[in-house]
């Protein structure tokens, strides 16, 4: 099958490196690939195993753009266009009408806008996802399909005391304390100021705890809240925010359990790459966490609003090194049980064949 992506995140996230790991996976499965990316993008700088076919795009829903995009993909022989990002969606749309082009969409995120509509499929990597589409009447119920973000551990290494001890040096942690942290950008959806009120609460136990935040600050500049809840005396030097990095899963390694404190997410990733880096992970129910964790066996998962029970869990795990390690290791399973890409690159051409079928084309031979 001739597969075109269109990627418009610029930047390292969980849209970027998700796609990234659809495309190799796509490759390794035989297929051919064409990646429509974001000028100076995350996702351009890549190296991937096989050939690719790459073209910028400043994504600017101008004539000529659409044009440029839809007549290379069209020369090319795509049989298929997958979108990520609002941007790639309106190419969609367009592509759609102008030429009756299959049409996919990922629903990395929850926005109300008319090109879901227009989708011959769309794609939610969970179950929370898919209800907001369907609730809010933008996808029918027979173009919604359910599908979770694919992982492949063998690109992430497992923690390990080694691994903890040179992360640690490298941000400036001490090798004593105990870390809770999380990566992704810091901002009232993913309510990382939870994670400050959990930092209190463990050194108010005794704990000689630390909070380590990987991801950009550009959100909270001014935020009151942040500010008055960082700048409690209690937690003085105990909060490290390392801002946007290339090496994050380099430096997940460096937390001791990891948190997902988020209000509304659709995977999400950096939970899955905290997973299969063998760390421990306490996280609120959202995206399709309660589907991979099981409290005490992998992981543990909390209603939200119920702060007070994860930090009582997360002070348990703190004085239980063996436990956490346990943990750890069933959850890097977990990753590679039910997310390998060979299991999951099948479920996602049924979705293509199916989206071909709907506009009217015959779908290449298997």
């Amino acid at each position: 099958m001739r597969i075109t992506h269109l990627v418009t995140h610029a930047g390292l996230n969980g849209v970027a490196t998700s796609s990234k790991t659809l495309i190799q996976a796509q490759l390794d499965a035989g297929h051919d690939v064409m990646l429509v990316h974001s000028q100076n993008s995350w996702i351009e700088r890549q190296k991937f195993d096989g050939p690719l076919e790459k073209m910028g795009s400043g994504f600017a829903t101008a004539p000529a753009e659409l044009r440029r995009v839809g007549y290379a993909a069209r020369d090319w022989g795509v049989d298929v266009v997958h979108t990520h990002g609002s941007r790639g969606n309106k190419f969609g749309l367009v592509f759609r009408c102008a030429a009756g082009t299959p049409i996919v969409m990922t629903a990395h995120t929850r926005q109300f806008q008319l090109p879901w509509l227009f989708a011959h499929a769309v794609i939610a990597p969970s179950q929370q996802t898919a209800d907001y589409y369907l609730s809010h009447w933008l996808v029918r119920r027979r173009n919604m399909h359910l599908v979770r973000h694919m992982f492949d551990v063998g690109t992430v290494e497992a923690a390990t005391p080694a691994s903890q001890s040179a992360a640690r040096a490298k941000l400036g942690l001490k090798p004593s304390s105990f870390v809770i942290g999380s990566v992704g950008e810091i901002d009232a959806r993913k309510n990382q100021i939870d994670m400050v009120r959990m930092l209190k609460g463990l050194v108010g136990r005794g704990i000689d705890a630390e909070l380590l935040l990987v991801g950009s600050t550009r959100h909270i500049a001014g935020d009151a809240e942040w500010s008055a809840a960082t700048a409690d005396p209690q937690i003085q030097g105990r909060l490290h925010m390392s801002g946007e990095r290339q090496d994050a899963t380099r430096l997940l390694h460096a937390i001791d359990v990891y948190l997902c404190t988020s209000k509304m997410e659709e995977g999400p990733i950096a939970t899955l790459e905290a997973m299969a880096s063998a760390l421990p992970v306490l996280s609120v129910d959202v995206g399709y966490s309660a589907a991979l964790l099981r409290n005490g066996v992998n992981g543990w998962v909390f209603s939200h609003g119920e702060r007070e029970r994860m930090t009582e869990t997360a002070s348990m795990l703190a004085g239980d090194a063996a436990l956490r390690r346990t943990v750890g290791i069933a959850a890097r399973q977990t990753i590679a049980d039910h997310l390998a890409p060979q299991a999951i690159v099948p479920e996602i051409d049924t979705v293509y064949r199916q989206a071909i079928e709907r506009a009217g084309k015959k779908p290449p031979q298997k």
